[in-house]
């Protein structure tokens, strides 16, 4: 299996379950040595892993990853597109008036140009196979709701969303599996601005009906799910882990009304 973005948060929580289940994982993004590290934790649990350094932005390198790591691996069998952020280039995040066209390009090419286009390189490597496959879009819930400043972010995350659907859809009749999990608040290194004393975490915590703010494992293992057997015969599904997020409004008054603009940051 291949999962971008694996050297830290979500990619590295999604590449150590799946090792710790046997999986030889390949992990691709750009920070070499969060990868080799991970890639030294997976090794110890007995799994194969493979690093493959890879600026996921530009789609030439993205779609350029797949023969790569099917050459390493013998094959692919499952792809998670876990890369994705809110982009560096001014106007990608902030109020929609303040928006530029170079923040639009920046927002859609890491959300979600590259991530179709590497899918449907690893799509082609599945279908010659012959066994099928699954791959599993990591989205966000600001793809599913209101999301005030992050509007190209959030509109990227619903086409990725939409793209779930329809390519389940599409590449069913070859056994392949497409699902995307839209995560909530996840404490990694690319939220930790929104986190930084005691008072704040206790603040965000509040806003979710479970009372907690998510970890990197709860991604992980409905990750581990989604990508398993027992997940057969679930596709174009998109599970929202959220902490029940989803289903209230509170969190996006709290935005509102502490007129917050998240960090520019990307995986």
């Amino acid at each position: 299996m291949l999962v971008t973005g694996g050297g830290r948060g979500l990619g590295r929580a999604i590449g150590l379950a799946m090792a710790e289940h046997g999986a030889s994982v390949a992990i691709a993004g750009r920070t070499v040595s969060q990868m080799n590290q991970t890639a030294r934790v997976m090794e110890a649990t007995g799994a194969s892993a493979y690093v493959f350094e890879v600026d996921l932005y530009d789609v030439v390198q993205a779609e350029g990853l797949i023969p790569r790591a099917v050459e390493a691996m013998g094959g692919l069998d499952i792809l998670v597109n876990n890369v994705g952020g809110w982009g560096s280039t001014v106007g990608a995040v902030g109020p929609i008036l303040e928006a530029t066209v170079d923040g639009f390009d920046a927002v859609f090419n890491l959300n979600v140009r590259s991530p179709l286009f590497a899918t449907i390189a690893a799509a082609k490597v599945m279908i010659a196979q012959g066994a099928g496959g699954c791959v599993l879009n990591i989205a966000s819930v600001d793809g599913l709701s209101p999301a005030p400043t992050e509007a190209l972010y959030a509109s990227a995350k619903a086409a990725v969303l939409s793209l779930t659907s329809t390519l389940a859809y599409e590449f069913g009749t070859h056994a392949i599996r497409v699902n995307a999990i839209a995560p909530g608040l996840i404490e990694t290194e690319m939220t930790a601005p929104w986190l930084v004393t005691d008072e704040a975490r206790v603040d965000r915590a509040s806003f979710y009906p479970i009372n907690r703010i998510g970890q990197p494992e709860d991604i992980a293992s409905a990750a581990l799910y989604l990508c398993s057997d027992n997940a057969s015969w679930v596709s174009g599904v998109t599970l929202p882990v959220c902490g029940g997020q989803y289903a209230t409004s509170d969190i996006f008054r709290w935005v509102r009304s502490h007129n917050e603009v998240p960090s520019l940051a990307r995986i």
